[in-house]
């Protein structure tokens, strides 16, 4: 028995969609705000309430109808004690749901056991929010592709591969969006149970084995991204990271990077430029190359931030943490965060050099903060940052 269903989704989402100030005190302010600027608040709450009128009538608990048909459920003329019912009753739907996706969580942590480290590395970080960019099938398996650019994750495409199907509820458009999941093991393999949005729909599947691959970003996409020069771009990728160009028709190794168009040696296809577009083999991909940017993934991650870990020599720390090139700026104060002792001498003298005034207030924050519990700052440099340090 599946936790996680469309039906507690949708309960829950239509429980939430009326808007009700709890407290009497919020709505006098409200009405203050009103009469401020000139707004009619029974008007504008009469209205939120049509909008959604049928839908509460059909998902309300019957004791609510009469203030629904009379517009008075959201204003503050509903007598206090069905303000309160309602506002109860909708913090049970939230429990409800929330109970819900805690069961789907922990039926997910237990299946995660059996499955191979790749598979789990994926559903460990979650798929929320991923788009479906592709759907590939045959007989006995199907390969959904997932565009991870709205996730929570490093990877920037994620597919899997469900082999030997065993059966298959819901149908899954391009474009969907995956926001709740629930996976079990079971006696024959592993099943999945997704909602996706944008069209919703509740989709089930149980096979015999699922594959993953996942790819990332290049470490340089986001120099690019909005727009870069295909070209260019290019000449800054390492074809020893494990190349590969994905498009929502098919996805194909990089083998080789040149300086002439169409830079890309694409295995067993070609990848060409004309009047009509940019084309692999038949297929038209781009109206041109440079749209051909975001079809670029690696097998490696390049962490994009690197650069700001790598350490400022001490001679020039002062200089580097004291100055106006920002990327110098930040390296430099990481570079004594990460050794607050071994430079405490030089940590102190920089920060006898600045004015609190003028410097970013999180920034103080962070790191005298830190330098105080590593018990490095001398005692002139409390009193100057005793503000910060006693916050």
């Amino acid at each position: 028995m599946w936790h996680l269903t469309m039906q507690d989704k949708k309960a829950y989402e239509n429980a939430m969609r009326l808007f009700i100030y709890e407290s009497d005190e919020e709505w006098t302010d409200y009405l203050a705000y009103a009469k401020e600027n000139d707004i009619d608040p029974y008007k504008e709450k009469k209205q939120e309430l049509d909008v959604i009128r049928d839908s509460l009538m059909n998902y309300l608990p019957l004791r609510f109808h009469t203030y629904i048909l009379d517009s008075t459920l959201n204003t503050p003329d509903v007598p206090k004690h069905i303000r309160e019912d309602f506002l109860g009753w909708r913090n049970e739907q939230e429990q409800l749901f929330e109970n819900i996706l805690d069961a789907a969580y922990e039926e997910k942590q237990k299946t995660l056991a059996y499955m191979k480290p790749k598979e789990r590395e994926v559903f460990e970080q979650s798929l929320h929010d991923a788009t479906v960019v592709s759907i590939q099938r045959n007989d006995t398996q199907v390969e959904l592709t997932f565009d991870m650019a709205g996730g929570f994750t490093a990877k920037s495409i994620i597919s899997l591969t469900f082999n030997n199907i065993l059966s298959e509820v819901g149908q899954l458009k391009q474009e969907q969006f995956y926001i709740y999941d629930e996976l079990r093991k079971t006696a024959n393999g592993m099943a999945l149970r997704v909602i996706f949005d944008c069209p919703e729909v509740e989709w089930t599947i149980e096979a015999e084995e699922l594959d993953v691959e996942f790819y990332y970003r290049p470490k340089t996409y986001s120099d690019f991204a909005e727009n870069g020069n295909f070209s260019t771009y290019v000449q800054t990728l390492q074809l020893g990271h494990g190349l590969i160009f994905i498009t929502p028709q098919f996805k194909k190794r990089v083998i080789g990077i040149q300086r002439h168009a169409p830079f890309l040696i694409l295995e067993n296809s070609n990848l060409y430029e004309n009047d009509q577009g940019v084309f692999v083999d038949t297929i038209r991909v781009g109206d041109k190359l440079d749209d051909c940017i975001h079809f670029l993934h690696t097998d490696t991650y390049e962490d994009p931030y690197a650069h700001f870990s790598e350490p400022v020599p001490i001679q020039d720390l002062e200089e580097a943490a004291l100055g106006i090139d920002l990327e110098l700026k930040v390296r430099a104060w990481n570079t004594m965060y990460a050794n607050p002792v071994q430079l405490a001498e030089k940590i102190n003298h920089i920060l006898m050099q600045m004015n609190p005034a003028q410097e970013d207030d999180m920034m103080q924050n962070v790191f005298i903060r830190h330098f105080y519990n590593e018990g490095i700052l001398t005692a002139e440099l409390q009193v100057k940052f005793n503000d910060i340090l006693t916050e």
